[in-house]
C-alpha cells in the first residue's frame, strides 16, 4: 500500500511540474500586478489588524480593570493564533 502511494506521488509530481497543454503557460508582467494589487490587503478589508491587541494576558487583564471592559480571547484547535506552540 505505501509503494501505491508513493507510485501516486511520484506521478502526481511529474505531472503538476510538466507543461501540460489545458494549464496556462503564464501571465505577462502587467496581468502580474494587476492580481497582485488585487490579492494585497485593501484600506478597511481587515478592521481587526487595525486593534492595539494585548497578547500578555496579565496586562490585558490588568487594562479591563482599569477600563471596565471584558476581555476577549481568542485561541485555535492547532495552538496559539500567534504562531507561539
Amino acid at each position: 500500500m505505501k509503494k501505491l502511494l508513493y507510485l501516486i506521488a511520484g506521478y502526481a509530481l511529474v505531472w503538476s511540474t510538466t507543461a501540460n497543454p489545458l494549464l496556462p503557460t503564464g501571465i505577462d508582467l502587467k496581468g502580474f500586478e494587476r492580481l497582485h494589487r488585487l490579492i494585497l490587503p485593501q484600506t478597511g478589508e481587515s478592521p481587526w489588524r487595525e486593534i492595539d491587541w494585548i497578547v500578555n494576558i496579565t496586562e490585558a487583564r490588568k487594562r479591563a480593570i482599569m477600563e471596565d471592559k471584558p476581555i476577549l480571547i481568542f485561541t485555535a484547535a492547532d495552538g496559539s493564533p500567534l504562531g507561539r506552540t
